[in-house]
C-alpha cells in the first residue's frame, strides 16, 4: 500500500517566477531560478509592477471540450483585475476585479448559471461572438490568463479563436502555482484554496463566479508567496508589505452571498438508459421477488396496511418521508 508523503517543501513552479515577476516582488529569485520566462509586459512607471491585465476565465459546458457547436449549452466566465489599481488608492475594493458572464442559450443548464451568478447580469450571445467581447474588455492591453486548472478552458479557447489564448503574455494555472506557497504535495480544488485563504464563495461552477474566485485565490497565491521571503533575500529585494495588504483587501473584498441553494442540474446529451439484464440475472429477481411476496403475506398487521384495520390515511400523507422520532 502507497504510503502518504511526509512533510513536503512543496514545487517551485515556473508559474512562481511569472507571478512574481508579474507583481514585481521577490525579484532576486528570478535570475536564479530554473525556469526562464520571457518579459511579461512592461512596468508601469515608477514600480516593479507589470501594466497588465490580470485576465481569470472558466468555461463551463455539458457536452465536452473537443468540439464547438451552437446546440451545447455554454456559460463562460471572465473576471479582469487590471495592475493600474495598485498604484493608487482605490474607492471600492469590492470593484477592484471586474466580472462577467456569457451564455449562449436558455438552457437549463445556462439559466441556472445566469441565475447563479453573483456579480451582475448574464449576457446571452452567439459563441462566434465571444473573441469580440472578449478583446473588447481587454481593449488592446497585454493580458494574462488565470484558472484553476486551465487546460480544458484553453482547448475551448484555442477550438474557438485561438488567438484569444496566443494574445495573452503568459498562461497561469492557480493550481500549480499555490503548490509552492502551501507547501503541496497534492493539487488543491478550487473550494479548498478560497478555505485555506478564508476568502468568502458561493455558487461555484457558474462559470463567472469560479472566475472570480480563482482570480481572488491568485492574489492570495502571491501574498502568502511574498511572506515567505528569506532574511537574505529581504535585504536585496524588500518585501512589499503595502501590496500585499491591498491583494489581501482586494481578496478578501465583501461578496453579497445568496442565502439560497441550488444544485448545478446535469447537462449531460447522452440518453439514460436501463441497463441490460441476462437471464439468471432476471431469474434471481424474480425469486427475490416472490420471496419478499410471501414474507409480506406472513407479517401481523398486513391487514392493517391494506386498509382493514385502524389507519389514518391523512396522518400517513402528513407525515411521509419523515424520519421516525
Amino acid at each position: 500500500m502507497t504510503s502518504v508523503p511526509g512533510q513536503h517543501t512543496g514545487i517551485l513552479r515556473e508559474e512562481n517566477i511569472a507571478l512574481r515577476q508579474i507583481l514585481g516582488y521577490r525579484l532576486g529569485t528570478l535570475t536564479s531560478s530554473p525556469y526562464r520566462l520571457p518579459s511579461i509586459g512592461q512596468c508601469l512607471p515608477g514600480t516593479s509592477i507589470k501594466d497588465i491585465l490580470l485576465v481569470g476565465v472558466d468555461v463551463d459546458t455539458g457536452g465536452g471540450y473537443e468540439a464547438i457547436s451552437e446546440e451545447q449549452s455554454f456559460y463562460i466566465g471572465i473576471s479582469i483585475f487590471d495592475t493600474r489599481s495598485l498604484t493608487k488608492q482605490p474607492k471600492d475594493l469590492g470593484d477592484a476585479v471586474k466580472s462577467y458572464q456569457f451564455i449562449n442559450n436558455n438552457s437549463k443548464p445556462c439559466r441556472w448559471a445566469a441565475k447563479s451568478f453573483l456579480f451582475g447580469e448574464s449576457k446571452l450571445i452567439e459563441l462566434s461572438d465571444l473573441p469580440a467581447s472578449f478583446f473588447l474588455l481587454t481593449q488592446g492591453r497585454d493580458y494574462v490568463l488565470v484558472a484553476h486548472g486551465i487546460d480544458m478552458d484553453i482547448k475551448f479557447f484555442n477550438n474557438l479563436s485561438p488567438q484569444i489564448a496566443n494574445g495573452a503574455c503568459y498562461i497561469l494555472d492557480t493550481v500549480k502555482a499555490v503548490q509552492y506557497p502551501l507547501q503541496l504535495y497534492y493539487r488543491y480544488s478550487l473550494e479548498n484554496l478560497l478555505d485555506e485563504f478564508n476568502i468568502r464563495y458561493a455558487k461555484l461552477h457558474a462559470a463567472g463566479n469560479d472566475a472570480h474566485f480563482a482570480l481572488k485565490a491568485l492574489l492570495m497565491i502571491a501574498v502568502r508567496d511574498g511572506q515567505m521571503a528569506s532574511a537574505p533575500e529581504t535585504t536585496t529585494t524588500p518585501i512589499h508589505q503595502d501590496l500585499f495588504r491591498i491583494l489581501d483587501a482586494i481578496a478578501h473584498a465583501p461578496v453579497a452571498i445568496p442565502i439560497w441553494t441550488e444544485i448545478p442540474p446535469t447537462a449531460s446529451h447522452t440518453p439514460q438508459t436501463k441497463p441490460k439484464l441476462g437471464i439468471f440475472a432476471k431469474r434471481r429477481l424474480r425469486a427475490a421477488a416472490k420471496a419478499a411476496r410471501k414474507a409480506s403475506q406472513e407479517l401481523p398487521y398486513i391487514d392493517e396496511l391494506n386498509g382493514q384495520g385502524d389507519y389514518d390515511g391523512e396522518n400517513q400523507d402528513k407525515t411521509a418521508g419523515e424520519l421516525p422520532p
